[in-house]
């Protein structure tokens, strides 16, 4: 892959910086692909509290946005590396680059950085 190079010497801040903190359209792309009752179920939450942030009721609480934008981005990360349903069955088997551990449990515990290191790494050795 070739080096990610900017050619622009100064960066400017966007005309709409709110539209890249609005959480909404991933939650939204989550609740597409999963639906309603298992989105809230993978971030700990009750459905009804996913229909008040669709719909603006309530604010998205630091915490439940972090784990939305990582549920999100290794999601989107494993289907990059594996078909839909070897990426679910990959989200709650064992991953040897996790020291065996099941990526759901260290997503909850860890955060998304090691499981986009272990996708980096199994799709790195699939192009060996």
């Amino acid at each position: 892959m070739p080096a990610w190079t900017l050619p622009l010497f100064e960066i400017r801040v966007p005309k709409n910086p709110g539209a890249l903190t609005d959480l909404v359209p991933l939650l939204s792309r989550l609740e597409a692909a999963f639906g309603t009752r298992r989105v809230a179920e993978l971030l700990g939450v009750g459905a009804g509290t996913i229909s008040n942030w669709k719909k603006r009721r309530h604010e998205i609480s630091s915490e439940y946005a972090d784990r939305l934008m990582a549920l999100h981005d290794v999601l989107m990360r494993a289907l990059r590396v594996y078909q839909p349903q070897v990426a679910m069955d990959w989200l709650v088997g064992n991953e040897p680059f996790l020291n065996g551990a099941r990526p759901i449990d260290v997503l909850v515990s860890r955060g998304s950085a090691p499981l986009i290191d272990a996708l980096a790494a199994i799709e790195a050795a699939a192009y060996a």
